[in-house]
C-alpha cells in the first residue's frame, strides 16, 4: 500500500486546484451550479428527507459513495449519525476521482491503514460544528472546522468557494441538503487543511503533531481521563490531583476547561526563577501550595459545556474561581485571560468529553 505524506498531498492539491477565485471577494449574489441530475432529484425533491442523518444521505447517494467509504474508514460514522448538529462540505465522487487521479492512487490505496490519520484529518476539515445553512456560510469570512483550522469563504464570478489560500478552494455546487443532524453543502473538490498556522487555530489531530484531538475518539471519557491519556497535559493532571479537583472533573456535571500544556507550565515555572522550587520540585508540586494551585486551576474552569463557537462569541466567561476570563481576538486568533496578568492563546478547541469540553491554551492564566 502507498502511504501519503501531507506535504506531497498538499503540493498536488495546489497544482490541481482549478477554482478561479478573484482577488476581490464580493458577495453580490448566490450563483450555485448543480451536481448531477440524480443527486438534485433525489436530494431536493423529497426522495431523501430531513429524517435521515448526514451519513444516511451520503451512503444512499451514488455521488457520495467514496465520501461515505472514507467516513466509515476514518471512524467518523458515529459522529455523523448522532444527534449533535454538524455542517458538512461534501466532496462528490468526481472530486475524489480528481484527487485520486492526481495522486495516481485507487480509492482502496488511499483508504489504507497507514493513511488513516491523514484521511481523518482531511475529513474533519470538511466538518464544522452547528447547523449552518447557505446564507450563514456565504455571510461568513471563515468557519472553524473540527480539524481545528479555519475554512475560508470567498466568492468569485462563478459563485462561492471554501478552502484556504495555501491549498486552493472548492466551489459550492449544491447547498442546504438538510439532515436530522445538520446540513450538507456539496463541493466540487477535496479541501486540504493548511499545513502552516491558520488564523484562530494551531491544533493538530490526535496522534500527530502536538497530539491534540478536536473530536474525541471516546466521548465517554471524562475530562480527567482525556487529559491523563495525553502526555501534553501530564503537569496539568498532576496539578488537578494535587489540588483535589480530580473528583469534580470526573463527575457528571458539565464543565469547560481551558487546558494549559506542559510547555505552558514550564514557562510559568521559568518565569518564577529561584522561587519555582517552592512550588514545584523534583517533578511534583510542593505540599502547602494546595490552595494556591487550586485557585489558579479554578480560573481555568467554567461551568457548562461551551464549544469554541460559544467561547469566541463571548466577551467574558465566569469561572469557578468566581473571576472572569476575558476573550480577545487579534488577527483571527483568540486569547483568554485578563489585562492584569496577560492572555493565553487558544491553540486547539472542542476536545469533547462525557462531562464537558477542553480547549487547549499555550500559557497558564493567573486570576
Amino acid at each position: 500500500m502507498k502511504q501519503i505524506h501531507v506535504l506531497g498531498l498538499s503540493a498536488l492539491l495546489l497544482v490541481m486546484s482549478a477554482c478561479d477565485v478573484t482577488d476581490s471577494y464580493q458577495r453580490d449574489g448566490e450563483d450555485f451550479s448543480k451536481v448531477s441530475e440524480s443527486t438534485s432529484h433525489a436530494l431536493m425533491n423529497g426522495d431523501m428527507t430531513a429524517n435521515a442523518t448526514i451519513l444516511d444521505i451520503a451512503a444512499s447517494n451514488d455521488d457520495f459513495s467514496i465520501l461515505a467509504q472514507a467516513v466509515l474508514f476514518a471512524g467518523l460514522d458515529d459522529a455523523l449519525s448522532g444527534r449533535r448538529q454538524f455542517t458538512v462540505f461534501a466532496p462528490t465522487n468526481d472530486a475524489f476521482a480528481a484527487l485520486l487521479d492526481a495522486l495516481d492512487l485507487t480509492a482502496e490505496e488511499l483508504l489504507s491503514e497507514e493513511n488513516k490519520e491523514l484521511v481523518k484529518s482531511v475529513l474533519l476539515y470538511h466538518v464544522a460544528p452547528g447547523n449552518r445553512d447557505s446564507g450563514d456560510v456565504v455571510d461568513s469570512d471563515q468557519i472553524r472546522s473540527l480539524q481545528g483550522s479555519f475554512i475560508k469563504v470567498a466568492s468569485g464570478e462563478n459563485g462561492f468557494f471554501v478552502g484556504n489560500a495555501e491549498n486552493g478552494f472548492a466551489q459550492l455546487v449544491d447547498v442546504d441538503i438538510f439532515a436530522s443532524n445538520g446540513v450538507i453543502h456539496v463541493i466540487d473538490a477535496v479541501m486540504l487543511p493548511p499545513s502552516e498556522f491558520n488564523p484562530g487555530s494551531k491544533g493538530k489531530e490526535n496522534g500527530s503533531g502536538n497530539g491534540f484531538s478536536v473530536m474525541s475518539d471516546k466521548p465517554d471519557q471524562t475530562i480527567v481521563e482525556i487529559a491523563s491519556g495525553n502526555n501534553n497535559f501530564s503537569i496539568l493532571v498532576q496539578a488537578v490531583v494535587f489540588a483535589k479537583l480530580d473528583g469534580k472533573l470526573s463527575g457528571r456535571r458539565q464543565y469547560t476547561v481551558f487546558a494549559p500544556t506542559n510547555d505552558a507550565f514550564v514557562a510559568l515555572l521559568e518565569s518564577l526563577g529561584d522561587d519555582a522550587e517552592s512550588l514545584y520540585k523534583d517533578g511534583a508540586f510542593v505540599e502547602g501550595n494546595e490552595a494556591f494551585v487550586r485557585d489558579i486551576l479554578l480560573y481555568h474552569v467554567a461551568p457548562g459545556n461551551r464549544p469554541a463557537e460559544d467561547v469566541v462569541e463571548s466577551d467574558r466567561i465566569r469561572t469557578l474561581n468566581r473571576s472572569f476570563v476575558f476573550v480577545n481576538e487579534e488577527d483571527g486568533s483568540f486569547f483568554v485571560g485578563n489585562d492584569a496578568n496577560g492572555f493565553a492563546e487558544i491553540i486547539a478547541t472542542d476536545i469533547f468529553a462525557s462531562n464537558g469540553v477542553i480547549h487547549v491554551i499555550d500559557a497558564v492564566m493567573l486570576p
